[in-house]
Formats: C-alpha cells, sequence, structure tokens
C-alpha cells in the first residue's frame, strides 16, 4: 500500500470514528436513546477524559522513574583529566616508539 491509499485509508476510518463518537456521545439528544442509553452515552464524554489523565500521569510516572534510575552525571573536571591522561598516554607511547 502506497502512501496516499493509506492516506486516503486514515481519512475513511477518522470519519466513521467521528460520526460513531458524535451519535455514542449525543444520542439521547437526537432521538437514539432505544441503541444508546443516557448512562452509556456519559461514557463518550467520561472515557476521554480518564484516557487522557492516565495518559498524562504515565508520562510524569515515566519521567520520574528515568530519574531515579539513571546515574548521576560525571562531574566536567574528571573527563577533562581522563583525557589529559589518555592524551599524555598517546604522547608517552608516540614518544617510546620513536
Amino acid at each position: 500500500m502506497n502512501d496516499k491509499g493509506l492516506g486516503i485509508l486514515i481519512i475513511v476510518f477518522s470519519i466513521i470514528f467521528m460520526v460513531g463518537y458524535f451519535i455514542w456521545a449525543f444520542a439521547p439528544l437526537i432521538g437514539l436513546s432505544q441503541w444508546i442509553t443516557k448512562d452509556i452515552s456519559e461514557w463518550a464524554f467520561k472515557l476521554p477524559v480518564v484516557i487522557a489523565i492516565y495518559a498524562v500521569l504515565i508520562l510524569i510516572l515515566w519521567i520520574g522513574y528515568t530519574m531515579a534510575t539513571t546515574p548521576p552525571p560525571i562531574p566536567l573536571e574528571k573527563p577533562l583529566e581522563i583525557e589529559r591522561e589518555k592524551a599524555s598516554g598517546i604522547k608517552e607511547k608516540r614518544d617510546k616508539e620513536t
């Protein structure tokens, strides 16, 4: 499937989902109460809110976990000392080879 076909498929599914969600959310107001009751229709508003809140909380949880498990960074002085030692070690090897 090429990109254009995939794009059209996404558009079609989005339109179907939008119509379905509208019917689910506003069924009592548009006269579809025999299929979708008011209690079920309320979930059209509650469910996305719960999903959004959980998404934010999972993101915060992931940030906290990453901060808690990541080792602290090496201070800037130590990498410079290590680079100097490596550089002096390379220089000493060159001096010994010549």
